[in-house]
């Protein structure tokens, strides 16, 4: 039998945050975050995750960089069109292969094991990239890395959202796409100061050094924490507090912050395992739940359907297309880019709790829609002009560079936005789907980009306005506001009645407290009149 004392006891912990939502029980931070001890450990062991899109943006500049290269050209037969596309694509190829298996990875495994996994097979594919000795060796070893950052692509945004101190989770979580600007300027800088080389380490240094964040990441994973999410939902309550406690109160196990976060993560989990919320079937069972999956759909492919892949795998071709050919000139621009695009990437990252995630969204596509014309405008009077006209060239460049001014808010706020709208039965599968949508539209694009720019060149360019075109108008039609709100309590936003989460979820909870509660009280008091029907007969 139950002790109505412990009932007592849970009801009042319930009842004590009836009405209350995350920011309310926040205590008030009097110092910066490096100077508490706990946030200072979990934002150091977290780079584990944090540094995932840098093997990405390393990649992109990179091949971007080889391209001018004489000796990688030579090395590999100076592909172009198809053959080139295959290059790019190799590591596309693999994100797509882990997109079979890496949902399931993180819901069996937690968040923390497939990082380890994935940042290994990066380092081993580096290595075999860098010491390729054949254009199959080199692809090989892509396609290894390709594993990897599909396995931790899908793993890393998660554990940040579910680990990260309440206050810093957006920061964190956009932040954490900067790393693929971080890395695109290491790997510009890097072929920038090898083209001088006259060995093959002019490439092989850069591919190598592709690999070496990943060391680090896969150093910290053995010690980063496992998402108290996670946890609860495999049953494990005692280690989910254990993990809030440490990293989010320093050990406090009765801080009213801790006991809010459990209460309200296990008052929403309950709600989701009642519903059994983890079929792919959920996708397109409630309304709520198939918002999600069209944002979802839409943030995959926009982000690489945008023009992006234009500015990162195809400057070179686009610089030789305004007549900007000479190849220490090119990796100069492709460098200074990288500079620019870090500088815009940390800029609006540090706004989007101030902005919100749909505020820098819309801002950032309605400014991509408006660049590209003029790039295209541009482009297209500079051909006609048989590309004697040096201005309309630079304001080519210009609109390169201006396009990051739209694209950096865009990119950082996807990320966050979409993990953290989704539930969390069905995060995997989203992190897993956002990746595949956005690989598969990057291996799209990494064919026809090289074909279209050799074919109808500037013309290409009207593809990307009319995308963005129907970008503005969805972002500013579909897309809620997600800022300053807890992860469980953002799912009121989406699904109202139809599924409890966050506040509602707690409110249910004491309800069904009470009733238990109620039930025991009477089942007590029947087994006392009972027991003094017998007394009496005796």
């Amino acid at each position: 039998m139950n002790d109505p004392n412990d009932a007592k006891r849970e009801m009042a912990g319930v009842e004590e945050f009836e009405g209350l939502v995350l920011a309310d029980v926040i205590p008030k931070l009097d110092k910066w975050w490096f100077q508490y001890p706990n946030l200072r450990k979990l934002n150091l062991l977290l780079l584990s995750a944090f540094l995932a899109q840098f093997t990405c943006g390393f990649d992109g500049s990179m091949l971007n960089g080889m391209q001018s290269l004489p000796l990688w050209r030579e090395a590999f037969g100076d592909p172009t069109g198809a053959n080139l596309g295959t290059l790019v694509n190799a590591i596309n190829i693999g994100v797509l292969v882990s997109a079979l298996f890496s949902s399931q990875l993180c819901e069996i495994f937690g968040r923390k094991k497939p990082i380890t996994l994935g940042t290994f097979l990066i380092v081993v594919g580096s290595a075999l990239q860098g010491g390729a000795q054949s254009l199959g060796m080199f692809i090989a070893g892509r396609i290894i890395i390709g594993l990897g950052t599909g396995i931790v692509a899908v793993a890393a945004p998660q554990l940040m959202t579910e680990v990260a101190y309440p206050t810093h989770r957006g920061k964190m979580v956009s932040l954490y796409m900067t790393q693929w600007v971080v890395g695109y300027l290491v790997a510009a800088w890097t072929t920038f100061g090898t083209f001088k080389m006259n060995s093959s380490w002019s490439w092989r240094l850069p591919s190598i050094l592709q690999g070496v964040p990943a060391i680090l990441q896969l150093i910290l994973s053995f010690w980063v924490p496992e998402s108290p999410r996670w946890l609860v939902y495999k049953d494990r309550r005692d280690e989910a507090l254990s993990v809030l406690s440490q990293y989010h109160s320093c050990g406090d196990h009765d801080s009213r912050l801790v006991r809010f976060e459990l209460l309200e993560i296990e008052a929403t989990l309950e709600e989701e395992k009642k519903h059994k919320a983890i079929q792919w079937s959920e996708f397109i069972r409630t309304s709520g739940n198939r918002k999600r999956l069209w944002i979802l759909l839409f943030m995959g492919f926009a982000a690489q359907l945008s023009g992006l892949g234009l500015t990162g795998y195809y400057l070179t071709k686009i610089l030789n297309s305004i007549g900007v050919t000479n190849a220490n000139t090119q990796l100069l621009i492709n460098a200074i880019a990288a500079v620019w695009q870090l500088c815009c990437s940390v800029l609006f990252a540090m706004l989007i709790d101030r902005v919100g995630r749909r505020g820098l969204i819309t801002f950032g596509i309605t400014t991509m829609l408006v660049v590209f014309i003029v790039w295209t405008i541009c482009s297209a009077l500079n051909e006609e002009r048989h590309f004697s006209d040096r201005p309309l060239a630079l304001a080519v460049v210009a609109m390169i560079f201006l396009f990051q001014v739209g694209y950096q808010p865009f990119a950082i706020s996807t990320v966050p936005y979409v993990v953290e709208c989704s539930l969390y039965s069905l995060r995997s599968k989203t992190a897993m789907i956002f990746q595949f949508c956005g690989y598969s539209a990057s291996f799209f694009t990494g064919y026809v980009n090289p074909v279209a720019l050799d074919r109808i060149g500037w013309r290409y360019y009207i593809f990307a306005c009319a995308v963005l075109g129907v970008e503005t108008v969805f972002a500013w039609w579909y897309l809620p506001e997600t800022k300053g709100k807890g992860l469980e309590e953002i799912g009121q936003i989406f699904d109202g009645d139809e599924l409890l989460t966050g506040t509602q979820a707690i409110t249910k909870k004491r309800e069904e407290k009470y009733s238990a509660f109620d039930e025991s009280s009477l089942r007590e008091r029947k087994a006392v009149s009972a027991s003094h029907v017998e007394k009496g007969e005796e």
